[in-house]
């Protein structure tokens, strides 16, 4: 289930934003155009399949970089977002593109191997590269090398986000469990690893292991081997289009054992109506639909509708995109206004507990993704979704 239409639509709603926000900054700021804006290259997918998870993040930035602007800026200087659409095949020319252009930091696509041409661009230049919600420890040192202390992401990683999935199951009493992992990335993999870890250690039992992948039509003989299988629960850290086949899939047949994801299950584009989704869980951000228990983040959900001709922003991906630009901001001051690559890295190295939009973010020198967030555990019945409850990690899940 690819949705190209829709993803079509959030990237002209995108563009108008973009120009709605250029418009709304360039009054507030009339007094420091003098000074050169500092500019952040973000090289995005505003119309292929990560579409729902760049957009909201996007939107996000363009809002936070305005409402910096309305207040002078960073030392006079506005921040100015230049935004290249590389659609997941055109990373490295977008990251090319927006070198020339004047970046000087780069944000890119919220998976780690999507992401990876153009941060390799960017960071290869001595940039500081942040991306909104990549989940992996990947985007740091661990996958670019000595380069990558230039890379960080305001996602969660997935020895945190796997640990709350298998925290959050097991205290519900959800002893057996199957797992069903998409092996197209990196990301769902280590979620559906490091869950089976977490889960096990906590004493709950994994009685199925099953696997496919996106975009290779693998799904239905996943659908049919889990179908009769009875457990507690099934993890299925996934998105795409193994979504709605899989969710309506085994509900047609009669399974109704809860499904449970990571944010990458976010949102409603995927909901099947008939069957409609039911008994699924999953852990994200912050919720879409107005019930979040924090105000700062419903007041978000409601400014981007507003600039997204009144729908909701596909995923929660939203929050982190707001923790970049606080992040930012905080290392520029810290730099003394510097927008060098390393000097930022390490003012943001020495992030420990900095308060954010989404909580408080913590950075060092070798893991360059948050851990510790509140994660909001969602849950949708007859598509109807709903907050449930805040779970933070108690502890990290490891492979050994």
């Amino acid at each position: 289930m690819r949705r190209t239409g829709t993803w079509v639509a959030l990237g002209a709603a995108l563009t108008v934003a973009i120009s709605m926000t250029a418009t709304a900054a360039s009054g507030a700021i009339s007094r420091s155009e003098a000074k050169k804006p500092i500019i952040i290259g973000a090289a995005m997918d505003l119309t292929a399949n990560m579409a729902p998870y760049d957009t909201p993040a996007l939107y996000a930035v363009q809002l936070a970089a305005t409402k910096i602007n309305a207040q002078g800026g960073i030392g006079g200087r506005r921040l100015q977002v230049n935004v290249c659409n590389h659609q997941l095949k055109n990373q490295k020319t977008c990251a090319l593109q927006l070198i020339q252009q004047g970046a000087v930091i780069g944000m890119v696509t919220c998976d780690v191997e999507f992401a990876a041409p153009a941060v390799q661009e960017f960071i290869n230049r001595g940039m500081l590269t942040l991306a909104p919600c990549i989940g992996t420890d990947q985007m740091g040192p661990k996958r670019f090398g000595p380069q990558g202390r230039l890379a960080f992401t305001f996602g969660n990683i997935a020895q945190d986000e796997a640990a709350a999935m298998a925290e959050y199951a097991y205290g519900r009493g959800w002893r057996r469990a199957v797992i069903v992992k998409d092996n197209l990335l990196a990301y769902f993999q280590n979620v559906a690893d490091l869950f089976k870890a977490r889960f096990t250690e906590l004493g709950g039992t994994i009685v199925q292991e099953e696997g496919f992948s996106s975009f290779s039509n693998t799904i239905q003989n996943a659908i049919s081997k889990v179908a009769p299988t009875r457990a507690d629960v099934i993890a299925f850290p996934t998105a795409f289009d193994g979504l709605a086949p899989f969710v309506g899939g085994l509900r047609a047949l009669g399974n109704d054992t809860p499904i449970i994801n990571s944010w990458g299950g976010d949102g409603n584009y995927w909901w099947p109506q008939n069957p409609p989704v039911r008994n699924y869980y999953y852990v994200t951000y912050g919720s879409i639909y107005g019930d979040d228990p924090k105000s700062a983040v419903n007041r978000l959900v409601r400014e981007v509708t507003a600039i997204n001709k009144g729908e909701t922003p596909a995923t929660g991906s939203f929050i982190p995109g707001a923790d970049l630009v606080d992040a930012l901001v905080a290392a520029i001051k810290g730099a003394k206004g510097s927008t060098r690559g390393k000097v930022l890295a390490a003012q943001l190295e020495k992030f420990k507990g900095f308060q954010a939009t989404s909580g408080k973010i913590t950075y060092s020198k070798t893991v360059h993704g948050v851990t510790g967030r509140a994660y909001r555990v969602m849950v949708v019945n007859n598509n109807q979704a709903k907050f449930l409850r805040f779970w933070k990690t108690k502890k990290l899940a490891s492979t050994g």
